[in-house]
């Protein structure tokens, strides 16, 4: 902080230079104005205007404009040290997240190697459980065949004595007479009796 003193001599070294200043000004326009200054009064109320217009200017700057130009100023540096944060914190989660990708990529690659081995062991335990049921498939159907072959061949052997007794049947019609049917009837009534 400034001590009173310095305050003081600063603020009479800026009053000098703005009373220099609008010197020069007052030197240029009178110039510029044909140059003919009637009396020196006129130099001097114009020299006192301006200086009190001067003055009335560097006391709003010093009262209003310097500390809101600070103001603005520390905020201006409070924001670019936040950026500066933000950026620094943003550069090491991009960092972190660009780690997790590459251990991502090797982690998939894991994955899909793993899926990989899974999906062959599948392949090969379901090609067996089809080789097995294909297998069980063929023995029930050997079985059935042979039942069946069984079956019919019972059904023909019964087929066989139906026919052969039907056969036999229309023989002995046709071979027997009245008189082998009574004699043989006769033999049974025999055979019954004792």
């Amino acid at each position: 902080m400034e001590t009173g003193n310095r305050k003081i001599k600063k603020y009479i070294g800026a009053g000098l230079a703005a009373l220099a200043i609008v010197s020069v000004f007052a030197a240029v326009a009178l110039a510029a104005g044909g140059g003919e200054a009637t009396k020196p009064m006129d130099w001097g109320w114009r020299i006192i205007d301006s200086s009190i217009i001067i003055a009335v200017l560097v006391w709003v700057w010093i009262k209003y404009g310097k500390p809101a130009l600070l103001g603005r100023i520390a905020k201006i540096e409070a924001s670019l040290e936040e950026a500066k944060k933000t950026r620094e914190e943003a550069l090491a989660k991009l960092s972190a997240v660009e780690a997790k990708l590459r251990n991502k990529d090797a982690e998939l690659k894991s994955i899909l190697d793993i899926a990989k081995a899974n999906g062959e062991k599948e392949k090969e335990m379901l090609v067996r459980e089809a080789e097995k049921m294909v297998a069980d498939i063929a023995s029930s159907t050997k079985d059935l065949i042979d039942a069946e072959l069984v079956k019919a061949r019972e059904a023909i052997r019964r087929e066989a004595a139906f026919k052969a007794v039907e056969l036999a049947e229309k023989m002995v019609r046709e071979n027997v007479k009245k008189e082998d049917q009574a004699r043989m009837l006769q033999e049974y009534l025999e055979k019954v009796g004792k």
